[in-house]
C-alpha cells in the first residue's frame, strides 16, 4: 500500500533493478566519480558548510542521481551525467556526440530556470553546474533543489486495482495537475520554434532543436517542411521499414495545413507555445495521494506550432486512435475514452484559469486549449512523428494508413470520428 512506500531518496534503489552490461556501466561510473572534489563544490557554494553525499543513488538513462547532505539540514540533490551506451537513445544507431549531449544539458538546464521564471511550475532550482567533462568531479553534472517526493509511476505502482497509469480514485486530480502545466506551457510565446538556449546573457531565446539541430524555423510551415526529414535523419542510417514513407506522407499532407490566424477570443495567441514532451508519470515528483510536487524532466521542451501542443502523455492509461482505425478491444477502447476526457479536462481547467494571473507570469498572454484542438487534422498528424520515434515498423506502417486516411478526410469529418466514439 501507498502508506508504507518509502518516500524521496529512501526510496532509491541503487541501481538494484539493474543486471548486465547496464549494470556493469553503472559501476563504473560510480568508480569515476571524484566524491572528494564534489563535496568541496558543494561546500563551497554554501561558505563552506560542511556537507556529505547519500550512500544510495537513483540512477535512469542518463543521470546518477544523490543527496548532498549539509550538517545544517539543507539538503541539495546532485546529477551526475552518465556517459552514453552505445545503440543508446530513441532508436539511434550510435549515441549522441559529446557536443549535442553538452547541448541538451545546457537547454534542459536554461529551460528550467526559464519556465521557473515565467509561470508557477513546481521546478527544482538549479544552484550550480559544471558541464566540463574533464572537470574534477569527473563528468558533466548540475547541483539542483532537492524534492522529498516520489515519482507517479512508482506511486501508482503501490496502490491495488488494475490500472494503467494513475489510479481512478486519483486520475482526474493528477490530470488536472497535468492541465495546468501544459497551459501555462502554451502561454509561454516565443518567435521562433527551437529548444531554449541562453543568448550569451541572461536572455532566453529559441535556438536549434537540440533534437536534430536543426531550426530555429520562423513559421509553423518552415518546421513542417523541414523537421520531419531531419527527424529521420536523427534516427540513424539505417530506417526502419516505412519510416521513411510515414515522414514522406507527413510531409506531403502538412503542405495542406492552413497558415495560423489568431482571433481575438478564440484562446490563441501569436507566437509559439512550449510543450514538453515527456510529462509522464516517471517525471512527476508527487505525495501519496498524487499533489505534483515537482516537474523533473526537461530536456524535451521546444516551442512548437500551436496544434503540436496537443499532447497525449504517454504512461497515464490515456489514448488516440490512429485516424480512420477502428479498434474495438475493451483496453483500447477504454484508453481512447480516457482520452477524450482528458481532453475535456484540459479545456475545463482552461477555462478556469483564463480569469486568472498567474503569479510571475501575467506579461504572458493566456493560451487556452481545447478539446477539439486535440483532434484537429494537424494535431493528429503532428502525432505520427511522435510516434515514429519508437522505431517499430508495425507502428509506422499503421501510422502511414492513418496519414493516408487523413488526406482523404476534411476537419468536420475528422472531429467526427474522434468525438463521436
Amino acid at each position: 500500500m501507498a502508506e508504507s512506500l518509502p518516500f524521496g531518496s529512501a526510496a532509491w534503489t541503487s541501481g538494484e533493478e539493474y543486471g548486465g552490461e547496464y549494470a556493469v556501466r553503472i559501476n563504473q561510473f560510480i568508480d569515476k566519480i571524484n566524491e572528494k572534489a564534489l563535496l568541496s563544490y558543494a561546500s563551497l557554494l554554501r561558505g563552506g558548510q560542511p556537507c556529505t553525499l547519500s550512500p544510495e543513488f537513483s540512477v535512469g538513462s542518463f543521470n546518477l542521481v544523490r543527496k548532498i547532505q549539509f550538517d545544517d539540514g539543507v539538503e541539495w540533490a546532485v546529477r551526475l551525467r552518465m556517459p552514453p551506451m552505445l545503440g543508446e537513445g530513441s532508436g539511434m544507431a550510435s549515441p549522441p556526440s559529446r557536443e549535442r549531449m553538452i547541448l541538451d544539458i545546457q537547454s534542459e538546464l536554461a529551460t528550467m530556470e526559464f519556465v521557473r521564471q515565467n509561470t508557477d511550475i513546481p521546478i527544482p532550482r538549479v544552484y550550480a553546474y559544471n558541464l566540463n567533462a574533464q572537470n574534477a568531479v569527473g563528468c558533466p553534472f548540475s547541483i539542483i533543489e532537492y524534492v522529498d517526493g516520489n515519482t507517479a509511476e512508482e506511486v501508482s505502482r503501490n496502490y491495488p486495482g488494475e490500472h494503467e497509469g494513475i489510479p481512478a480514485q486519483f486520475e482526474e486530480k493528477f490530470w488536472r495537475h497535468v492541465a495546468k502545466i501544459m497551459i501555462q506551457l502554451a502561454s509561454i510565446r516565443l518567435p521562433k520554434i527551437g529548444s531554449i538556449i541562453r543568448d550569451g546573457s541572461d536572455s532566453f531565446v529559441a535556438g536549434q532543436l537540440v533534437e536534430t539541430g536543426t531550426g530555429p524555423y520562423n513559421s509553423a510551415a518552415e518546421f513542417y517542411a523541414d523537421y520531419p526529414l531531419a527527424l529521420s535523419k536523427s534516427l540513424g542510417e539505417q530506417p526502419v521499414s516505412g519510416q521513411d514513407e510515414l515522414v514522406h506522407a507527413f510531409h506531403s499532407l502538412a503542405a495542406s495545413f492552413p497558415s495560423p490566424i489568431a482571433q481575438v477570443g478564440d484562446g490563441s495567441a501569436e507566437g509559439f507555445g512550449l510543450a514538453n514532451y515527456d510529462l509522464n508519470p516517471n517525471n512527476f515528483l508527487v505525495d501519496r495521494e498524487f499533489n505534483v510536487l515537482a516537474v523533473i524532466d526537461w530536456d524535451s521542451v521546444v516551442s512548437v506550432p500551436d496544434a503540436a501542443l496537443y499532447r497525449f502523455p504517454f504512461l497515464m492509461g490515456v489514448s488516440c486512435a490512429v485516424p480512420g482505425v477502428v479498434d474495438a478491444h475493451p483496453a483500447v477502447m477504454k484508453r481512447e475514452q480516457l482520452g477524450r476526457r482528458f481532453a475535456e479536462v484540459v479545456e475545463e481547467v482552461g477555462q478556469e484559469q483564463a480569469g486568472k494571473d498567474w503569479e510571475g507570469a501575467n506579461k504572458w498572454p493566456k493560451h487556452l486549449l481545447t478539446k477539439s484542438g486535440f483532434f484537429s487534422k494537424e494535431a493528429v498528424a503532428f502525432r505520427s512523428l511522435i510516434y515514429v520515434k519508437m522505431s517499430q515498423d508495425w507502428v509506422n506502417n499503421t501510422w502511414l494508413q492513418g496519414l493516408k486516411w487523413l488526406s482523404e478526410h476534411n476537419e468536420l469529418q475528422v472531429a467526427q470520428f474522434y468525438l463521436q466514439g
